[in-house]
């Protein structure tokens, strides 16, 4: 058995000193089952990888607009909230609203069109009864 001396931080020997007067042991037995367990579990056969199943993979069609070009996407956006405001967008089908190549496109989109018609959404109404 060799002696040594360690550099602990103060409140990890209370803990120790504490955990060693519990189980009425050493503290020196506690620090050495401690190493003799890091060191075991270094020396264990690592497990099997894991087979996950692929991911999901579907065409979403070709992008609407390239977001690297900062000018295209905004003027995609003013294009698409310009026709739902005035009433000439279809109407999506919900083909349309499961497979939207650029889904943050859209929410943007949509989450600015009220503001641009006149207001936020669900604004309450001040009714004078209510008082």
């Amino acid at each position: 058995m060799k002696k040594t001396a360690l550099n602990l931080d103060e409140t990890v020997m209370a803990r120790l000193k504490e955990e060693a007067a519990r189980r009425e042991t050493t503290m020196g037995a506690l620090v050495e089952a401690g190493v003799r367990r890091m060191l075991a579990e270094d020396e264990a056969p690592a497990p099997p990888p894991v087979d996950l199943p692929p991911l999901p993979a579907w065409n979403g069609g070709e992008p609407l607009v390239d977001i690297d070009d900062r000018e295209a996407l905004y003027e995609a956006l003013d294009r698409e909230r310009d026709e739902r405001l005035s009433g000439t967008a279809p109407d999506p089908s919900l083909e349309e609203i499961l497979y939207i190549p650029q889904p943050a496109m859209r929410a943007v989109a949509e989450d600015l069109a009220p503001y641009d018609a006149g207001g936020p959404p669900h604004a309450p109404a001040e009714d004078a009864d209510e008082a």
